[in-house]
């Protein structure tokens, strides 16, 4: 299997994440692939969806395979603070990555209600999870809270207690507000819940959905369109598109993206990420 090498990856990238240094007022992203992205604000770190080994296609063989490689190592990770996990679909919950983390004293995973006791059965400790709930917010340290909604990873679902299965999160970080989409659709309640919280940056899936994809089994996302047209009705300072370029049968051309945000709105700010990159943001 012909992996393709990333923008940076390994030691280098887990030193250059130790040593980056933040003005109050910024933060550090690096693109891990998929949906997975690492956070810094100040001294504090956070993974969103780390999805850092290949067990998709450990389940389900080809065409599962990785189309390059993971820039981090589960192992790299045992010293960030939290796991954000949006729903458990393999590639954003990854059973291999989170057992590796797991073994940190430090970290704390953050996780819908709904699937807090599969990760038990993956050996995760009562102490070490936070489950939340669509509506709610957790307080993680001193100016740092995340707020979840639900998401429709096409549909809404809920489990017997009624708790969602998809979420999105709306991290604060002092002053300033990151929301990671998680998997899902376009809907006119997930822009009236967001239109409040100023939202700095917006990271939203652009990989779609069709009915081929339907047929076998492959739920889908928003479409670079409706990715854009939620950044700009919630007034987003910056999007970031994805939830591509991992799987190539289950992919958009994010050409297609930066098409549509220059022809309709050119004045909207975007960054596209190679795997591995970091990107700092200053409010």
């Amino acid at each position: 299997m012909n992996v393709v090498k990333v923008y940076n990856s390994g030691p280098t990238l887990v030193k250059q994440m130790i040593e980056t240094e933040l003005p109050e007022q910024a933060l550090a992203l690096w693109a891990l692939g998929q949906e997975g992205f690492l956070v810094k604000w100040r001294s504090t770190t956070i993974v969103f969806d780390p999805y850092l080994t290949n067990w998709v296609y450990e389940l389900s063989g080809p065409p599962w395979s990785r189309a390059f490689e993971s820039p981090l190592q589960p192992a790299d990770c045992l010293d960030v603070d939290f796991v954000v996990i949006s729903h458990h679909h393999e590639d954003h919950m990854d059973k291999q990555t989170l057992q590796v983390i797991a073994k940190s004293a430090k970290t704390r995973f953050i996780a819908p209600k709904a699937h807090l006791p599969l990760l038990k059965e993956w050996g995760l400790r009562d102490e070490q999870l936070i489950g939340i709930s669509h509506g709610q917010t957790v307080q993680l340290v001193d100016d740092v809270r995340i707020e979840a909604y639900a998401a429709k990873h096409e549909q809404f679902e809920q489990d017997e207690a009624g708790e969602h299965k998809f979420l999105g999160y709306a991290a604060m970080l002092g002053d300033l507000s990151l929301y990671h989409a998680g998997d899902t659709v376009g809907f006119p309640e997930l822009v009236t819940w967001l239109q409040s919280k100023a939202i700095d940056i917006a990271l939203l899936p652009i990989n779609g959905r069709d009915f081929v994809r339907g047929s076998q089994g492959i739920i889908g996302n928003c479409n670079y369109r409706e990715a854009v047209e939620i950044a700009v009705q919630i007034q987003a300072d910056l999007v970031i598109p994805m939830h591509y370029g991992l799987f190539p049968h289950n992919d958009e051309n994010p050409a297609y993206f930066v098409d549509y945000i220059q022809r309709y709105y050119p004045s909207k700010k975007f960054h596209m990420f190679a795997p591995g990159e970091r990107f700092i943001y200053m409010k």
